[in-house]
């Protein structure tokens, strides 16, 4: 009988090959290798290195279910802290994975669509900020803008939290982190 292989554990396995080797030296063989299973079951299943890449990725964002966490409440603050904890908890869990596809997009751009899911999470962020500006609760500004003053300086922590483990670089106060960001943002009562 054939070994029953996870699509999680191929998606961990290429993830983390790409990782280690980056994408152009991380070879289909040795991400079947990883995810100990043949070359061509690999190729059967999945296609082609970027369209596993596609799958890893649309799959992580998948579990983060960031649709229920970018929900409106009406409660500026607490949507903000939902939003940003669902980010952080992906972050801690997967982000050395999605920053090293991120980074690798400028050299090989058939990886941008391994990256169309996690984007729509930033949509439902914008869009849910764009409310708010909208209903005169936070000043006036693109919604990229603010997607990127809300989730910028975590992302910027999270990547020096991964490269310098040897530092005792805190994890983030989100509670702070959110004070931080609506003050000046929101409008005046």
């Amino acid at each position: 009988m054939p070994k029953i292989i996870e699509d999680e554990q191929v998606y961990l396995a290429a993830l983390q090959t790409i990782m280690e080797r980056g994408y152009a030296r991380a070879t289909t063989k040795q991400i079947a290798e990883a995810a100990s299973m043949s070359e061509v079951t690999l190729f059967r299943k999945y296609g082609s290195k970027a369209a596993l890449i596609k799958q890893a990725m649309t799959a992580m964002a998948e579990q983060l279910d960031f649709e229920s966490a970018t929900q409106y409440s009406g409660d500026v603050v607490a949507d903000l802290q939902r939003v940003v904890e669902m980010y952080q908890g992906a972050a801690e869990k997967k982000g050395q994975y999605i920053y090293t596809i991120i980074l690798e997009i400028q050299r090989y751009p058939e990886l941008a669509e391994a990256i169309g899911t996690p984007m729509e999470m930033f949509q439902h962020i914008a869009q849910l900020l764009l409310r708010y500006q909208e209903e005169g609760v936070l000043k006036p500004e693109h919604p990229m803008h603010a997607l990127a003053g809300l989730l910028g300086p975590l992302i910027a922590t999270n990547m020096i939290r991964n490269m310098a483990l040897e530092l005792p670089f805190p994890p983030p106060d989100l509670e702070n982190h959110v004070t931080v960001f609506l003050n000046g943002r929101l409008q005046p009562a």
